[in-house]
Parts: C-alpha cells; structure tokens; sequence
C-alpha cells in the first residue's frame, strides 16, 4: 500500500505540474506514502494529518478499537454476554473521524511527521474534530505558499539528524514497529544513511515517557491535553539534534524549549519515565541475522527470557485457527514464515495471530515470531521483521515444528537451538514455495528489499527482464 500510495502521489504531483504540495492523510502506510511521494516528486511540502478519533467508554473505563480486535480474533461466540459485548464495541468503539485513539502506526506516524519537521508544531495530536484541526489546515494551506516561494524541499528537512529526532520520539513513545520500516524507507529516499544499529544505539539510551496504550492506559487525546507533541519534544530536548529545521520555519530546538508536560500521568519526564529504555528493541541471532523488531513495553519481565518448542505455519489465517482451536499450548513458539515483503508479497501485518492469544488471556505464555509485521496495536510477545526472510532463503525458512527457539529479550538475542551443521544441511535442500502472482504484488514479490532495508521496492533491479519476461 504505501509504495502504491507513494507511486501515485509522484505521478500526480507531474501531471499536474504542480508547484507544492499540502499531503493529507490520517492512517497507518498512507502517511508515509505520501511523504515519500512528496520526495519523489522533489516539491516544496507540507504534511497535514487527521488526529485521533474521540474515545469510547465502556464500564467506565476508555475502550479503543484494539480491544474490540482482540475479543473478535479470540471470541467463544456461543458466549452471550461476549457477544453482546462484541456488539456493543461494534457500534461504538469507533465513535468518529480520525484515527484510533492509541501508539498505533497512524498515530505513531502522524507524530512522526511533526517530530521530523514535515507538519505544523503542534497539528498531529489534535482530535479530527475540533474546531483547532481546521485552524492548522487554514495554517498549513498558507504554509506551503510560503514554503514553495522559499524553495523549501523535504529534502532539506529530512537530514540525518532529522531522522534520527524520529527514532529518538519513536523509541520515546513506545511507538509502532511499522515506524522502524517507514524511517528506513524515508532515510532512502532523500539518499542518508540510517540502519538497524541507530534504532539499537538510540533505544539503549532514550526512555520511554508515554502511557498511551498499548504501553498504558491513556489514549492520544490524553497526550494531546498533555501538550502533544511539543511536550514530547521539550521533554527530550537533552536528547534531539535540535538544530533541525521545520516546515514551520522554526528549528527543534526552539520548539522544545517552548512546551513540557502539563500531565505526568500521560507524559513523564525523562528524568522520571515509564522504562528506562526505548520502547523497541532490535533483535539479532541467528534466526534474525539482519535483525528482527520487537516492542518491549508490551512483554511482561517474566517471559524476557523465553524457550519453548517451535510451531510453525506458513500464513496468519492458518496460526490463528491453531489458536483458537486450542493446538497452540502455554510456552509454545509460534512461528509465522512466508509472510515477509517477498513472501507474502507485501509483508501483511500478523494481528490475528497475537489479537487472538491476547483475546484468550495467552499473550504472556506464547511468543509469535515471524518475517512478517505487526499491527501498531499488537500486545503481548512477539517478534517481526525477521530478516532475511523465508522467501529469500533466511533461517526461519527450515524451521521444524518442535525445534527448541530460545529469546533473551534483555540480551536483544533470538535463537534456533538446533546445530550449524543440520541448519546448513536444511538450507542447502530448502526450495522456494512457488507462488504466481501478477500485477504490482508480482512486482513487489520480486523486488522488495529485505525489512531490515525498509520493505520497498528496489528500483534497481526492475529491469525489463524481470517485469516483462515475456518480452
């Protein structure tokens, strides 16, 4: 989606021959498929986001729509009072416009455009709608006149150091793991150099200041009464390359010394955080070689050091009817292959599997790898983006159901404990699973890079060769 998303914006920023661009978007790979698509397009730009929907009560308690997964994926339908509970969530989990009220990827991501510079102090967190929304589009509509008669390009905002302030508010809000592909993409596209072991460096010395679910209980409307994104920012000021520059003219750094937290409970200090360390951890071993993603805040201390048997399945659809049927036991590993950017194609998001464990009361008792992704929403163990991925002949590929997998989450490591020499062994009779597939997925099943490198499409190796072999 996003590179379709991405693709569509450059072709119709040319034919229109237009001067700049205002990049709307509210929702997960849109965000930064716009973005990329304003790069490409090499334009003066400006990012304006929808915010966060208002939030729904249930029991007096706030209710988001990861709830609502979680009951379905997992359900006992023959329960009555599930049902109607799963109803009553139906009609009102999701009460407006904007996008779901917790660190999922449309928030992280709408965050992440203010935090890099490409939107408006102060525009991500406001709720879709208040009357202050329709004041920043007033403001950014006059923005990017002005932007485009300096000659101001993303590329002049997106520097390194811009991208790592982006990692830094990542690893700060305990954020999506999609953001650690969207970063990857956006450092490629304006040509700098960032990698797995920035995220690694930046998460080991960053705390975690947010309670927004899925790390607490509060929700982004909660972080936007604390002072949004500005409080973020002031709250880590000690850590940001705060000579960045913004779209808004103003610099990081005159942001931040600007805004602190006006709510504890919501956004602590960075003298006082949630964790002491970033929020995503970057997992290394040899069943991730090139690295794997995990958001730490969701995994309790007792399973950090986890070992159990492999269960293996090569799509989400067939390791969530495991779980539910009730084959997938305490201290299980599931693991999920085939479902990486050349895999799948397109690298799906595992929410069923984890939703499902976590809607049974079993996200503490079984670990989900896979080389597939996760939704900003997903609780509980699990691990993603492990790279090289099955498709390209990585590790997670041979596999065996019962084969011991051993996690050190505190040591960032992740393991199949079965010898080098039966693994080579494995590997040098593994053959690729044929899987025909046309149009862009064809395309993106022969050309993605590997997740540790973004997930995108690799132009360089689109040749007419591979796209029309025909010809």
């Amino acid at each position: 989606i996003r590179d379709v998303i991405a693709s569509s914006v450059e072709i119709m920023a040319g034919v229109q021959l237009l001067d700049g661009l205002v990049l709307l978007a509210s929702c997960d790979s849109i965000i930064p498929g716009v973005l990329i698509g304003g790069i490409r397009a090499g334009l003066p730009s400006i990012v304006l986001t929808g915010g966060p929907q208002e939030v729904c009560k249930s029991g007096g308690k706030k209710v988001v729509m990861s709830e609502l997964d979680q009951l379905v994926f997992g359900a006992d339908y023959k329960n009555d009072e599930l049902r109607e509970k799963i109803k009553y969530l139906e009609d009102h989990v999701c009460p407006g416009p904007g996008a779901c009220a917790l660190m999922g990827t449309a928030n992280t991501m709408q965050i992440l455009m203010e935090a890099l510079g490409m939107a408006l102090p102060g525009s991500s967190c406001v709720p879709a709608v208040y009357a202050e929304k329709e004041r920043f589009a007033t403001q950014t509509g006059r923005r990017i006149v002005e932007l485009v008669k300096e000659g101001m390009k993303p590329e002049t905002i997106l520097t390194r150091e811009a991208l790592l302030n982006g990692v830094i508010v990542t690893m700060a809000l305990a954020g999506s793991t999609n953001a650690v592909l969207h970063l990857l993409s956006f450092a490629r596209e304006v040509g700098v150099e960032l990698t797995l072991d920035d995220f690694e460096r930046i998460s080991g010395a960053v705390p975690v200041i947010s309670r927004v679910i899925p790390t607490g209980r509060a929700t982004v409307t909660d972080l936007y009464n604390a002072g949004g994104v500005p409080a973020v920012l002031g709250e880590l000021k000690e850590y940001l390359h705060r000579e960045c520059l913004t779209v808004s003219g103003h610099t990081i750094g005159e942001i931040a010394a600007a805004a602190k937290s006006t709510d504890h409970e919501t956004l602590t200090t960075a003298s006082e955080p949630v964790f002491k360390t970033g929020g995503i951890a970057v997992m290394r071993g040899n069943l991730s070689p090139n690295g794997a993603i995990c958001r730490t805040t969701t995994i309790s201390d007792e399973i950090k050091f986890f070992s159990g048997p492999a269960r293996v399945f090569e799509s989400d659809e067939s390791a969530h009817a495991a779980v539910v049927e009730g084959r997938i036991k305490k201290g299980d590993v599931v693991v999920i292959r085939y479902e990486g950017p050349r895999g799948a194609p397109g690298m799906r998001e595992m929410m069923m599997t984890t939703d499902a464990l976590v809607g049974i009361g079993m996200g503490q008792e079984v670990f989900v790898l896979t080389d597939g992704r996760f939704s900003g929403f997903t609780e509980g163990a699990a691990i993603g983006h492990i790279s090289p991925e099955a498709a390209a002949g990585g590790i997670i590929a041979v596999v065996e159901e019962g084969d011991q997998i051993v996690i050190d989450i505190n040591s960032r490591t992740v393991n199949l404990a079965v010898p080098d020499e039966v693994i080579k062994a494995r590997l040098a009779e593994w053959k690729l699973p044929l899987k025909k597939e046309r149009g862009i997925l064809g395309i993106y099943a022969k050309t993605a890079l590997q997740a540790h490198e973004g997930a995108m499409i690799d132009d360089r190796v689109l040749t007419e060769a591979q796209v029309c072999p025909e010809q």
